[in-house]
């Protein structure tokens, strides 16, 4: 991977495990705090997109690139609204690892077959940052058991992860036909922005259009109510996945990006700890090691 890119990404990782904080603030209210974070990036960027389909040109853009666009906005509702009510049975510090490293291994599979294949260190590599999350969720190394792990908190993060894997897989595929469309009008890196606006409209609106068909208003209501924060971290979300974005138009393989992206959990036990008052516990500081040398070996 560039340099530049792994920079966007890091940057991205502490952000992203910043919004984090406030999705545990609101885990009772999934659905709400989904509505109310994708709405906001989605106005916000509103703009952007008008004026990049004015200059591409609405009919330039195949059907395929739409089709994916509406998938990756259902993985996105997927991956929030698992991590969200995640939240609410478990703290940060045990769900976000499992969330976010989870899709690694699956998102490198999924490349395996698209044709890009990865070396022997850093499958160990992918290997050892899942395996990191194994002890984040114990308080002792004596509780290495299925029942340490079979409850709901951990089944939404699982969830989560699944829909990591998903819209991961699907961006790049299609950023690259955006890019294809969208060659000698504009550059990548305007076209990441645009794909950025355009994923949180396909993940707002379906549920908007949801709350409304079920006549679940007290949803809409909690996303007004809040407002503010969910506007936060709208925008926060919007600049983390579009560093990502940029990211991903610098690398064939995705997968890296996805591996490189795990240094989040680190970042999320800190602020668990920090700003939550969440417990640490040697069982983490293992995690943390493990994971940190798992992504030496994924990028070395």
């Amino acid at each position: 991977m560039e340099h530049l890119a792994i920079m966007l990404v890091v940057i991205s990782a502490v952000l992203h495990a910043g919004w984090n904080l406030l999705g545990k603030r609101y885990s009772g209210s999934g659905i709400s705090f989904a509505l109310a974070a994708s709405l906001a990036a989605s106005f916000f960027l509103l703009p952007y997109l008008l004026w990049y389909l004015t200059v591409l040109g609405f009919e330039r853009l195949p059907k395929e690139f739409w089709q994916l666009l509406l998938l990756s906005g259902f993985c996105q509702i997927v991956y929030m609204v698992g991590l969200v009510y995640a939240y609410k049975h478990a703290d940060i510090g045990v769900i976000y690892p499992i969330a976010r490293a989870l899709p690694v291994l699956i998102v490198g599979a999924a490349n395996l077959l698209l044709g890009f294949p990865l070396t022997l260190m850093q499958w160990c590599g992918f290997a050892l940052i899942t395996l990191g999350c194994v002890f984040v969720p114990l308080t002792s190394f004596t509780q290495v058991t299925f029942k340490a792990y079979w409850n709901w908190g951990v089944f939404w993060a699982l969830v989560a992860a699944v829909g990591t894997a998903g819209y991961s897989i699907i961006d790049k595929q299609a950023l690259s036909l955006l890019s294809q469309a969208a060659y000698s009008l504009l550059n990548d890196k305007q076209s990441a922005v645009f794909y950025l606006g355009a994923q949180f409209w396909a993940m707002g609106l379906p549920i908007l259009f949801w709350c409304l068909l079920t006549n679940n208003k007290q949803e809409i209501i909690k996303a007004w109510h809040m407002r503010k924060n969910g506007s936060l971290a709208g925008a926060m979300m919007a600049t983390t996945y579009g560093l990502v974005l940029s990211a991903m138009t610098m690398t064939d393989n995705v997968s890296l990006v996805v591996a490189l992206r795990q240094i989040s959990i680190v970042f999320g036990l800190l602020m668990g700890v920090w700003f939550l008052k969440e417990r640490w516990f040697a069982t983490r500081s293992l995690s943390v090691i493990t994971i940190l040398l798992g992504l030496f070996l994924s990028l070395a």
